[in-house]
Formats: structure tokens, sequence, C-alpha cells
């Protein structure tokens, strides 16, 4: 795209067309632009067509000298929204603007350059397009597929929750932010999945990640938390511009939505249940993420220790 920016450029400073066209009347500039070989239009200050070819009509499938004297917000309210940046560009003696606008199926890159007076204010505007639309298609495929490995590396495919890598990932950037904010961390870990999977197979073990992943994501959605999938049975939830209260209020939600479900574990009357460990962290200076999973791993181990499916808040 950048080397398309740079061949219009090239090509309009090469043939010194401002200087040209400025000294042209109008019915000379009319055939004059009609050879020139990119679709191209000239307009006065506002937006109103002073000279266009054919090649520039054909992209709204009009007529040039049906175009000539007509405004270009009845033609396009895109092209005309980047026309008026462009000015307000020009105002900031900027040399040129360029843009991308879609129409008809197709992208075109427009190029937007001042003619201007003696007193170097703008008297009229040259709009020069081309056709981009394989580049635009060709960097749409590599957008698609930099999506796809984001989605690879940073998604859990069995809950579509983001994971351990992600959680890193976040935890690294909160730390070079030197945010200050308070933060609270709630790790849940369901309990004996491990033998919920011996009993029921890895298949409904994985059913019952994704339909928790669905109910976590409803259960966080108006709060400043993100959720993450550490591994088979472990979730950690990072909460923001929350109270401690509040957060272990959350932790309660979680712990009863799970219970909720009524997931038969073993027997008829045995449930799936999680633990939660909870740990608030004040300040992330000289914390690591690896500091941040012992502490939650030592609160749940705590929480378990006092008969599973409940709460333990660790404290400094």
């Amino acid at each position: 795209m950048e080397a398309e920016y740079i061949k219009i450029k090239q090509a309009i400073d090469n043939m010194d067309v401002i200087d040209f066209l400025k000294q042209s009347d109008k019915l000379y500039l009319v055939s004059f632009i009609s050879q020139f070989p990119l679709p191209i239009a000239i307009f006065d200050k506002n937006a109103r067509f002073l000279g266009v070819n054919q090649k520039f009509s054909d992209i709204y499938e009009s007529d040039a000298l049906y175009l000539f004297d007509k405004l270009l917000n009845t033609f396009s309210s895109v092209v005309h929204a980047q026309f008026q940046e462009a000015l307000a560009a020009f105002e900031q003696n900027e040399s040129y603007s360029e843009q991308v606008f879609y129409v008809k199926g197709k992208f075109y890159l427009s190029y937007f350059k001042p003619m201007r007076d003696q007193n170097n204010h703008v008297e009229m505007v040259m709009l020069v397009c081309s056709d981009v639309t394989r580049l635009k298609r060709r960097e749409n495929v590599l957008l698609f597929n930099n999506k796809k490995l984001h989605d690879h590396l940073y998604l859990d495919f069995v809950t579509g929750l983001q994971n351990k890598m992600a959680f890193d990932h976040y935890i690294n950037e909160l730390f070079q932010k030197k945010n200050k904010e308070h933060y609270s961390f709630l790790k849940i870990d369901l309990d004996d999945f491990k033998r919920f999977n011996q009993l029921h197979s890895y298949t409904s073990g994985d059913q019952v990640l994704s339909q928790l992943g669905e109910l976590f994501n409803e259960t966080i959605a108006y709060t400043e938390a993100k959720i993450f999938r550490l591994n088979s049975a472990s979730f950690v939830v990072v909460i923001t511009s929350l109270t401690e209260w509040a957060a272990i209020t959350l932790a309660e939600r979680l712990k009863f939505t799970i219970a909720d479900q009524q997931i038969i574990f073993g027997k008829a009357d045995e449930y799936l249940t999680a633990s939660i460990g909870i740990y608030h962290l004040n300040q992330l200076d000289n914390v690591v993420s690896f500091d941040i999973l012992q502490k939650l791993d030592e609160a749940v181990r705590s929480a378990k220790e006092q008969g599973k499916n409940g709460l333990y808040v660790l404290k400094d």
C-alpha cells in the first residue's frame, strides 16, 4: 500500500501537475485531466467538481460531464469526509493527505494535493485515486492470519477463554505500565476434576469446561475483570476497580454459579464444586506473574483444606 502512495506522489511531483493546472483555464483543465492515466478530480474549497476524468467517474458509474460542477457530498459522504480532513491538514501546512475508501466492491487509495495561491492559501484540491483492491485483500488476509495466530497462541479452544500465555502477557503489560491501581486475583480450582474426567470421560469434562467458561464470562460481564484458563481445572480472574469486599462477593457468585449447575459428579447427590483462593495486591512493584500464581496456589490449598467448595483470602 505504501508503494502505491509513493508511486502517485512521484507521478504528480515529477510532472509538476499542480503548477501546470493552476495556469490552465477550466476548459483546457478538463481536456488535460481526461488524458491522465489514473482517476483524478479537481475541487474548489467547497468540494465542488471543477474537473474530473472518466476514470474517476467510472468509480461511481457516472459520466465526467455530469459530475462537472456537482458537489462531492452528493456522490460520496465518505470521500467528502476525507476531503474535509484533507483541508484541515492543509491548513496546518501539510503538503498532502492520503486515505483509503471502499465503493462498489473495490478499495481505492485517495491522494489529496492542495493547489495554493501566492499567499499560500488553498485555491483548489486535486484528488488522485488508485485501485488497491488486490493489495487490500492481501492485507486483509494477513490480518486474518495474524488473528488466527493470536487465537492459537492466546485462546483456550475448549472454553473460549484466554489462556495461560495470555495471562502472563497481561500481567507483564501491567508491570510495564507501573500501574498503581488495586488488583484482586481469584483462582478458581474445580474440586477433584481429575476424578470427574476418569468417571465421565475427558469429552464430558471438556463439555463441562465449555459450559463453565460461558457462565464465568456472563458472571463477570459487568465488572472490571478478566478471566483466564490456566490448566485443566483452574481459572484465574483479575479484578480492577473493585474493593476487597466486592472482589470476595464476586468470588462467592462464581462459586455459587458452579454449584447451581448441579453437575453430577459420582453419586446422585454429589455435584461438581470449586474452591477459590483470593489474593489482594496493592502494588505491582517487584511482583511477577509467577509470584502471584504461587500466592494463589497457597490460597487454593487453604480453601481445600477447609473442606472444599469454599473461599480463602490469603493475607501477606
